[in-house]
């Protein structure tokens, strides 16, 4: 008889048997019996293969307590030879199982559950306790992926790049602030979007944003950006030239329009919110930038008297118009930060119930993995495909 033939026959035996008896035994007995059956076929397989070179036999075996599906933990004889050397695969399986456990309170974690939650969730399911420590230590092995990202090559070249800060809780030294977290996100030559920067500062800064530019160029790789897109920060679109001087430099409209309506009377604002919209409402084919800057004209004529200090939001304002030098079919992507939004929805979500984190390392290794989550379900799964027509303008 084949080795094959031997061990399928002892495997049906013992099933029978287990089936015989099916009514005497409760679930976890039927399983941990079952696990007892593969592993004594493993011992047998064992032993005649060790057999052909040295001498080995069985030596009963000894007892192992298991998590099972029910309130009692699971009794399992574990076989053993008499050399000591037979190790059965299915414990490795058992084993991967416990692994599972720890993939699973990871998976809640990004999802923005605390540490205490998980422990209840874990306890509730898997009668498995996992203190906030093991938590927290598990949680750091995000930080080897993100060292590892940080040191990794980038595409040399992407069509637009945004850029945006949002503030989160975490503690330094005995202290806990709100600091910033510098995200960046470009659109590659396949129209997949794809994170590039992710720092921490304690503060918005143009200057921290151009050791971020320099270091996306001299060590990640990156030769040129088309477009960059981020908020209205103070010097920022000079910096952005210094280091990529073929570019473009575009400062959200959304921004704009918001700092604006902030300082108008209540009453104003329906009727300011909607001139606003005919300023930077510049998505035809014929719409130029000499008309928008015409429009602009024509609400601060129109708003002088009541807000004389309209003007001085609009200071620079070549870059709010940048958008229209590029073909009409991608300028609503490409005039504001809305592109990072629903991205930063899901890092603000996922860290509000966390009140804090006990230091800018554990945060950004958080944050990393929150992303690149968010990153392969969206960004790098779905290509804007609109943007195959991002050009500019002759």
């Amino acid at each position: 008889m084949s080795d094959k033939n031997r061990m399928e026959e002892l495997l049906e035996k013992n099933i029978k048997s287990l089936r015989q008896n099916l009514d005497e035994l409760t679930i976890d007995k039927f399983i941990g019996k079952t696990i007892e059956t593969l592993m004594l076929i493993e011992r047998d397989e064992f032993l005649e293969d060790f057999n052909k070179i040295k001498k080995d036999k069985g030596n009963g075996s000894y007892s192992r307590s298991l998590n099972s599906l029910s309130k009692n933990s699971l009794l399992v004889h574990i076989p053993r030879t008499r050399t000591g050397l037979f190790s059965p695969a299915t414990l490795e399986l058992l084993k991967i199982n416990r692994e599972k456990v720890d993939e699973i309170a990871l998976s809640l974690y990004k999802k923005g559950m605390t540490s205490n939650d998980i422990n209840e969730f874990l306890n509730e399911v898997f009668e498995k306790n996992m203190s906030p420590a093991k938590i927290s230590n598990l949680a750091k092995t995000f930080n080897k992926f993100r060292v590892a990202w940080e040191n990794s090559k980038l595409e040399k070249n992407y069509k637009v790049v945004y850029g945006d800060v949002i503030f989160i809780t975490v503690r330094r030294d005995d202290e806990y602030a709100k600091e910033g977290i510098f995200i960046a996100f470009g659109v590659r030559e396949d129209n997949r979007r794809e994170l590039l920067c992710l720092s921490q500062n304690p503060t918005e800064s143009a200057e921290f944003w151009k050791s971020i530019l320099q270091d996306l160029k001299e060590k990640r790789g990156v030769e040129k950006i088309d477009l960059f897109v981020t908020d209205g920060l103070k010097n920022l679109e000079n910096i952005f030239l210094e280091i990529y001087p073929q570019g473009e430099f575009q400062k959200c409209v959304v921004h704009k329009q918001r700092n604006i309506l902030n300082k108008t009377r209540p009453k104003d604002k329906q009727e300011i919110a909607e001139d606003l919209k005919e300023v930077f409402n510049n998505f035809l084919e014929n719409d130029t930038i000499e008309k928008a800057l015409k429009k602009k004209d024509n609400f601060l004529e129109k708003w002088q008297t009541k807000y004389p200090d309209f003007k001085n939001y609009f200071k620079e304002i070549e870059y709010y118009f940048t958008y229209i030098k590029f073909d009409p079919k991608v300028r609503r992507m490409i005039y504001t930060t809305n592109s990072i939004e629903n991205l930063n929805r899901q890092i603000r979500k996922t860290t509000r119930n966390k009140l804090s984190f006990e230091s800018p390392e554990r945060l950004l290794d958080y944050v990393f993995m929150v992303i690149k989550e968010f990153e392969e379900k969206n960004y790098m799964k779905y290509p804007v495909t609109n943007f195959k027509y991002f050009r500019k303008l002759s």
